[in-house]
């Protein structure tokens, strides 16, 4: 509400600037290693959440397969779950997760652009998905994810960048 002495805004406190003005209860170290164990914590959850997510996911691109192109519901959705999983990669350090889930995501938006179906590029990339979302896949590290990426990149590649995509 304006000031009519000095003509400005009055800012009023709210509930969340007063506790943004706090002292922190804790360091910045303790909160990042409170953070860190708590996503340990919930890693069996992410192995459920994802294996959950996978499902819907595949569901999703085999109900796209009966549609000519794309944009359609089921790719919308396949795009949104996809979104997902890559972000709970990052969160669980599933990097290989993260990186086939963009690939993923990068396809779908390609496909979308271009008006376009190609079932069999999705499909790769599940299994991409289902092979590299495993326990045992992050414990032995990534390894040398080049050749995979390699692949996933030429079936994203086969449909060009749209114009006004940041590179």
């Amino acid at each position: 509400m304006p000031d009519n002495k000095t003509n400005t805004a009055r800012i009023v406190p709210t509930r969340f600037s007063q506790m943004a003005k706090q002292k922190p209860a804790m360091s910045r170290n303790d909160a990042i290693l409170a953070g860190q164990s708590a996503v340990t914590e919930l890693e069996p959850e992410y192995l459920e959440w994802t294996d959950g997510l996978l499902r819907e996911l595949w569901a999703a691109v085999d109900a796209s397969a009966g549609h000519e192109a794309f944009p359609n519901p089921n790719g919308e959705k396949a795009y949104d779950l996809a979104n997902q999983i890559r972000n709970l990669g990052a969160t669980f350090e599933y990097d290989a997760v993260t990186h086939v889930a963009d690939s993923f995501c990068e396809l779908m938006h390609r496909l979308t652009e271009a008006r376009r179906n190609d079932p069999h590029a999705m499909q790769t990339h599940l299994k991409a998905l289902r092979l590299v979302s495993t326990p045992d896949f992050k414990r032995d590290g990534s390894g040398d994810l080049t050749p995979l990426m390699d692949a996933l990149r030429q079936l994203v590649d086969h449909y060009p960048e749209p114009t006004g995509s940041a590179a």
